[in-house]
């Protein structure tokens, strides 16, 4: 007897990204695993880019589409957002960016890993071919080489959020997450991850390539590998953008704190409670809950902003 395929919606967030965003809806189109509903979110776009969504939205005849206007809150709060507006039976829902284009089996893969974790609410994120404006790869995303958990996701993300795909139980823990909290995050993905594993939820990582990940002039993040990135992230840490995001993960999380699980609830408390004190405080909080970074620089890097006063 043939297993029924999953609903699948994709939640597409643009702003003036008409040059790409064809090519990248009809990446998603021509999945192995056919999508059920394209939502696109513009968030107030001055270009072409919902003249492109119309148009595709009348072309694709296989799914549903819809076109809604974002809350104007900038990007992380149009994912978010559009993550509440999906219906919660959805079986899958992935998050897409509007300039990437997709593998053909993202969805699949996806799913594959997503399903043998029944009710338990998962988030899925993989690694990506790194491409220049013209798709021309020029590299391969940095390796995950590190246990996923919510004792790392205080500290760093694992994963690009145009590679992320929830379950069903996780679209719903986050709708709940959403309606209890509306805090305006710095990305996204980031907070996800601190969500699903907050709460005690399985979080998988693909290291197969699951789309090409365009760099281009108006990226609103970039890639994160290599040395100009590194640099970035150490200009951004010392003055205090990384506190502040911090700042911004922890109240949200904080109004979320019933959702999270009994464990969670007392590192979450723990990092509160330290990371304002005295600079012993903050150093304890690697030993004691044991917040972690990877690798021996990220480490390095965390160490610094506790020492700081910059986490």
């Amino acid at each position: 007897m043939r297993t029924p395929s999953p609903s699948c919606a994709v939640a597409v967030c643009t702003y003036n990204g008409s040059r790409f965003l064809r090519e990248q809806l009809d990446s998603i189109t021509n999945q192995s695993l056919r999508p059920s509903e394209i939502l696109v979110s513009d968030d107030g776009s001055s270009d072409n880019t919902l003249a492109v969504a119309e148009r595709f939205s009348k072309e694709w005849t296989a799914g549903d589409t819809r076109i809604l206007n974002g809350p104007g809150r900038g990007y992380a709060v149009n994912f978010l957002a559009s993550l509440a507006r999906i219906d919660p039976e959805t079986d899958l829902v992935a998050l897409s960016d509007q300039d990437d284009v997709w593998t053909p089996t993202k969805l699949n893969r996806a799913h594959k890993m997503l399903e043998p974790l029944g009710d338990m609410p998962a988030l899925y994120g993989g690694a990506t071919w790194i491409c220049d404006e013209g798709l021309k790869v020029t590299s391969k995303s940095r390796p995950l080489r590190v246990a996923l958990g919510f004792r790392h996701a205080i500290g760093q993300n694992f994963a690009g959020g145009n590679t992320m795909v929830l379950n069903n139980a996780g679209l719903r823990l986050v709708q709940k997450a959403w309606a209890m909290s509306q805090n305006a995050v710095p990305v996204h993905d980031w907070w996800l991850y601190q969500l699903v594993s907050g709460a005690g939820g399985r979080v998988v990582y693909d290291r197969e390539p699951c789309l090409f990940y365009r760099q281009h002039k108006t990226n609103q993040i970039g890639d994160a590998a290599g040395l100009l990135a590194m640099g970035k992230r150490m200009r951004r840490m010392v003055r205090g953008d990384y506190r502040d995001w911090n700042s911004a993960n922890l109240k949200a999380l904080s109004a979320c704190y019933p959702l999270l699980s009994q464990d969670n609830k007392a590192v979450l408390e723990t990092v509160l409670e330290q990371r304002s004190g005295g600079m012993a405080q903050r150093l304890a909080l690697m030993r004691s809950p044991g917040l972690y970074r990877q690798g021996t620089l990220g480490q390095a890097g965390l160490m610094a902003a506790l020492a700081l006063n910059r986490f």
